[in-house]
């Protein structure tokens, strides 16, 4: 390969990402609520007593699997939102969160409060993973941008 076709090849590259970055996957509202969901959902699992709390988790794992399929389906893609880029920081930040969101789940039915708080915490969650996956998304894009400029 010459330098003529390696400057094309990766204008091609660039020329790719842009095309990605302004025609990839528009996410309806509901996809990023629906994601919210299952995060609640998540959290909530853990302030429930057994059976409820086992069911809750699986529910929201096969949430994950739906989104993640309808995603495959519809765009063609799924992007993983623990990909390395401008977004990790606010992946990791969201973990934690929800990772904290969990624990008062815990402390929650450990210490008997109604169900509630319970509900208040998971609903919490869910306005925060709604709120990141906006979020997330316009990082993504714009990170896209300017990777092909």
């Amino acid at each position: 390969m010459n330098r003529d076709e390696a400057r094309a090849a990766l204008d091609d590259m660039s020329n790719t990402t842009r095309k990605l970055a302004l025609d990839g996957p528009e996410y309806p509202l509901w996809r990023h609520a629906a994601f919210g969901v299952v995060m609640g959902m998540l959290v909530l699992s853990q302030g429930l007593e057994m059976p409820w709390g086992t069911v809750m988790f699986v529910l929201s794992m096969a949430g994950v699997a739906a989104i993640t399929m309808d995603d495959r389906r519809r765009y063609g893609t799924f992007v993983n939102g623990y990909r390395k880029g401008r977004t990790l920081p606010l992946t990791l930040s969201l973990v934690g969160l929800l990772l904290g969101a969990m624990g008062a789940e815990y402390y929650a039915r450990v210490n008997g409060l109604s169900l509630g708080v319970k509900l208040g915490i998971a609903a919490g969650a869910f306005g925060l993973a709604f709120a990141v996956s906006l979020i997330w998304t316009r990082i993504y894009q714009r990170e896209l941008l300017d990777d092909a400029a």
